[in-house]
């Protein structure tokens, strides 16, 4: 009787031990959740304010450029890129064609139409003839059709580096009739990276964007 009653003893023993051991198990577990927890947190909250921060040195960046363009120019810095964002378009790719197109907005035919990118106006064509929905109340209402254009006539299944190797839409017909635009997009490019920090800052703001799954 007293070995079965030491057995039993034993046996509460060893499951009381197991018992513990799972609990202190679970306890570790949920300590080390909860801290893998906080710094996946801290790291998370890190890169967010890296991004808004590259953001904004981004948009600085790029009203810099606007301004020393075309000092009287109202296109928004913001606006433009985060419209590039939600279009998926590079946004020195079009700060070049804002420049080569209309100084943005502020040279011929767009200083009256407010379309920076000239979309709907063709050479010899007078302001009668645009249609209404090409001239806007403000520049910065013609950069989403703009960015539409793009995406369905042009960028459609091709890159930016393809346009500017050839500006043609899907059916082969030219952006502009001007022979030589490729290669003064390529210079304007070349000439944002080169005084500017645009493309570095940019390429900054994508990796953070990236990281924080944006």
């Amino acid at each position: 009787m007293k070995k079965f009653i030491g057995f039993i003893k034993e046996k509460k023993f060893l499951l009381s031990s197991i018992i513990l051991g799972v609990a202190l198990v679970i306890v570790l577990f949920v300590k080390l959740t909860n801290e893998q927890d906080f710094w996946y947190d801290v790291y998370k909250d890190r890169m967010e304010l890296k991004y808004w921060s590259s953001k904004d040195s981004l948009v600085t960046e790029i009203d810099k450029y606007i301004k020393a363009t075309a000092p009287e120019s109202s296109i928004d810095g913001l606006f433009l890129l985060n419209k590039c964002l939600e279009y998926n378009v590079d946004v020195v790719f079009v700060l070049a064609q804002a420049t080569i197109e209309s100084h943005f907005g502020t040279t011929g035919m767009a200083k009256k139409t407010n379309s920076v990118f000239n979309v709907g106006a063709y050479d010899g064509m007078s302001i009668s003839g645009i249609s209404n929905k090409h001239k806007y109340e403000n520049p910065n209402l013609s950069i989403e059709p703009y960015l539409v254009l793009l995406n369905n006539r042009y960028l459609d299944g091709k890159s930016e580096a393809d346009l500017l190797e050839k500006f043609v839409d899907k059916d082969g017909k030219r952006y502009a009739s001007y022979p030589h635009y490729e290669k003064e997009l390529i210079g304007i490019i070349k000439r944002i990276d080169e005084t500017t920090n645009i493309n570095k800052t940019y390429a900054l703001f994508l990796k953070y964007s990236n990281l924080t799954s944006r």
